[in-house]
């Protein structure tokens, strides 16, 4: 399919948190398409000395943002340019609209050189804010790493504003969640280790489905949708979560039941 118009976004976003969040969204607003473009492990290891997550699991979870509709690589160069991410859109658009973070500007941008006598890209500058607290550099130096016991493992909490939470879930084997339900966010789980089982109702459906997660599987839960993650396997389930909307609070939550296999 050819687009009018589209715009692109790319970095690291490693990890996704918050305030990338607000820039895809700040991003779409200038089209009705937007391509995010996410930097290789390679790019992330040259510039910050390793990575956090792989390029696989950062797409896994971008896609499935209600705002994206299409994820790509952004091809390493020697300026560590966002080049040929924008020679990618430009096959499959008339107009290019290039965003950029509250941290560029037309001194620090190494596209606009290239690009800049182009009439079918455009740019655009601070997009989403110029608040750096919430990069995923000071996350990843900050983070306190504080970890909650549960009846069926525990979770570290990784990273939270107001309105998004990171965290990671481990399930034992043998082990599960109480069959539940929030009202003021949605959540977004990928699974980093081993597998499981979601037993899943989606607001407006009559009966339960069940859902068996493996390596690398992304799941989609929204605001009132009943699901419950157990794990009848043999090894532990690890999963990151991503929380955001209103609240992200622990009180935000309704119970239907509870997991029989962890009082045996």
């Amino acid at each position: 399919m050819f687009y009018k118009k589209l715009s692109l976004v790319t970095g690291g976003f490693d990890p996704i948190h918050s305030g990338h969040i607000s820039y895809f969204a700040r991003a779409k607003d200038f089209s009705d398409f937007l391509v995010v473009g996410i930097n290789t492990e390679e790019w992330l290891t040259k510039k910050k000395g390793q990575y956090f997550q792989s390029w696989k699991e950062r797409a896994e979870i971008i896609r499935h943002l209600r705002m994206v509709d299409a994820v790509i690589t952004v091809p390493d160069d020697d300026k560590g340019s966002a080049c040929g991410a924008i020679e990618k859109c430009l096959e499959i658009a008339d107009e290019v609209i290039f965003c950029n973070g509250g941290d560029r500007g037309k001194g620090n941008t190494p596209e606009l050189d290239r690009f800049k006598n182009n009439d079918r890209v455009k740019f655009e500058w601070g997009i989403g804010g110029e608040d750096k607290k919430n990069s995923s550099s000071w996350i990843l130096k900050n983070w306190q790493g504080d970890s909650e016991d549960r009846v069926w493992g525990k979770f570290f909490n990784l990273y939270q504003d107001k309105k998004m939470k990171l965290k990671e879930l481990i399930i034992e084997p043998e082990k599960g969640m109480s069959l539940q339900r929030h009202f003021k966010r949605d959540e977004i789980w990928f699974v980093s280790q081993g597998e499981c089982k979601v037993k899943f109702k989606a607001v407006g459906d009559n009966e339960f489905d069940e859902h068996h997660l493996k390596l690398h599987d992304v799941f989609k839960v929204s605001q009132e949708d009943w699901h419950q993650i157990f794990n009848p396997f043999k090894e532990e389930c690890r999963i990151i979560e991503i929380q955001y909307g209103d609240e992200t609070s622990e009180e935000d939550i309704e119970r239907l039941e509870f997991y029989k296999g962890n009082n045996e």
